[in-house]
Order: structure tokens, then C-alpha cells, then sequence
């Protein structure tokens, strides 16, 4: 009887091990195509549940990663579609071609995360100061036009120059990790 228990115990390692090594990075990857938070916990919950009754947890970690990225790819589609939405996302292969660039596969995203987070710190002041405005703060263009003393048409172009220069950052960045 003891071999079963054994056997039982290291199954159940191996799957939490599976789950707690991809669910981050799954839920990433969801956010990454446009999906919001609440819904991501859910697609990912799903693919994973779904990975584990397909035994694809047993498999290579390469191809389990392809598997889960594509099978909450599509339950999150599945969603949009019974909700007549269109994807927030405009070039999901450019999406997914930059998830395996930056090796998001192999470690969740966090490399990117960490790039993100020093290029943020390495930023000029005013970049910094118009991206936390925009995207932790959700201000306004009208509001951030009044801040920076700009029009809405200056803070697009503010936006999309600092979003540029933090990209390009995290290119190089990741470019160069890998390079190594």
C-alpha cells in the first residue's frame, strides 16, 4: 500500500509545482492581450484546469507554456465573442511574437517585468511623471494638458514619445540579457 501513497503524493507535487510555475505568467500573458484582471484569473484558472485533465502537465514545459498560451488565448476570444467585443488588442501576433521575445514562456515575464521597472527608475522625470499619471492614476488627457501645460494633442505625443523611449529601453535591455 505505501508505493500508491507515495506514488498519489509525488502526483500531486508535480501538479501544484505545475500550476505555481505557469499561473503567473499565464495571467501576464492575458493581461498582455487586452484581457482585465478578474477575467484573466478566470481564463487562466480554466486553462490550467483544463491542462491538468489533458495531462499536459506531464509533458515538456515548452509545449505545455505554447499549450496554456494558446488555450487561454482562445477561452478569452470565447468571451469577447459571447459578448460581441472586439479584442482590445489590435496585433495579437505582435502581442505574442514580444511574449516570446522577451522569453515570457520560460519565466512568467518576469525578466520583462524587472526590465520594465528599471527603465522606469532610469526614465527622465517628466516621462515618469506623465506615464504614472496615465496608467496608475488614470488621469485625463484634459487634466494632464492642464499639468503639463500642454494640449491634448502635446499629451498624446508626450505619451506616445515616452512609451517609445520606455520600449525601446526594455528592448535593449532584454536584447542584451540575452546576449549573454
Amino acid at each position: 500500500m505505501m508505493p500508491a501513497t507515495v506514488d498519489a503524493n509525488a502526483e500531486t507535487a508535480a501538479i501544484t509545482a505545475f500550476v505555481q510555475r505557469h499561473q503567473r505568467g499565464l495571467w501576464r500573458w492575458l493581461l498582455a492581450l487586452g484581457c482585465d484582471a478578474q477575467h484573466a484569473e478566470e481564463h487562466c484558472q480554466d486553462a490550467l484546469l483544463a491542462a491538468l485533465h489533458d495531462g499536459v502537465w506531464r509533458g515538456p514545459e515548452a509545449e505545455a507554456a505554447r499549450w496554456l498560451r494558446t488555450a487561454s488565448k482562445h477561452l478569452f476570444w470565447m468571451r469577447l465573442r459571447r459578448e460581441r467585443r472586439r479584442p482590445p488588442v489590435r496585433d495579437l501576433d505582435a502581442v505574442e511574437a514580444a511574449w516570446l521575445a522577451a522569453r515570457g514562456d520560460e519565466d512568467g515575464g518576469e525578466r520583462a517585468l524587472a526590465a520594465l521597472r528599471l527603465c522606469l527608475e532610469q526614465s527622465d522625470a517628466r516621462d515618469r511623471e506623465a506615464l504614472a499619471l496615465r496608467y496608475e492614476r488614470g488621469a485625463s488627457r484634459a487634466a494632464m494638458a492642464a499639468r503639463f501645460g500642454v494640449g491634448g494633442a502635446g499629451v498624446k505625443m508626450l505619451l506616445r514619445r515616452a512609451r517609445q523611449r520606455l520600449r525601446d529601453c526594455i528592448d535593449g535591455k532584454l536584447h542584451a540579457e540575452g546576449a549573454r
